[in-house]
Formats: structure tokens, sequence, C-alpha cells
């Protein structure tokens, strides 16, 4: 089975492109606070464990979000 994905960022329109930049930009912020937080008040739980579900996620909503095909 061939699924044809296409990664045509250039069919969105600028303001969203601008859009799905600011969104990851606040992502890495909020993962580099809560990683600092969690060392800094020594919270007893790996900081990964926030930080790779945020991470994966994001990465899927921004996969599905460059390979969807308006019809």
């Amino acid at each position: 089975m061939n699924l044809p994905l296409t990664f045509n960022i250039a069919q969105y329109p600028p303001s969203v492109r601008r859009f799905m930049g600011i969104a990851w930009v606040v992502i890495a912020i909020k993962c580099v606070v809560i990683w600092w937080a969690m060392v800094h008040w020594h919270v007893p739980l790996h900081p990964m464990w926030i930080v790779g579900p945020t991470l994966v996620f994001a990465s899927l909503a921004s996969v599905l979000w460059v390979t969807h095909r308006p019809d």
C-alpha cells in the first residue's frame, strides 16, 4: 500500500506557518522551564516523563498538519 505523502508547506498562508513556528517556540520554552523547575526543586521524577510526551504529541500533531491534504 502506497500512501502519497506530501510535504507542501507552501499551501498554507504565512500566518498559519507563523502560528506553527510560535507554537513550537512556546513548546520549547515550556520544556526548558519544566526541566529547570524539576531539577531546581528536586522533584523525584525524571523531567523526561513530562517533556517526552509533550514533544511526542507536538511532533505527531505537526506531522499530521504537514501531511494533511485539503480535498
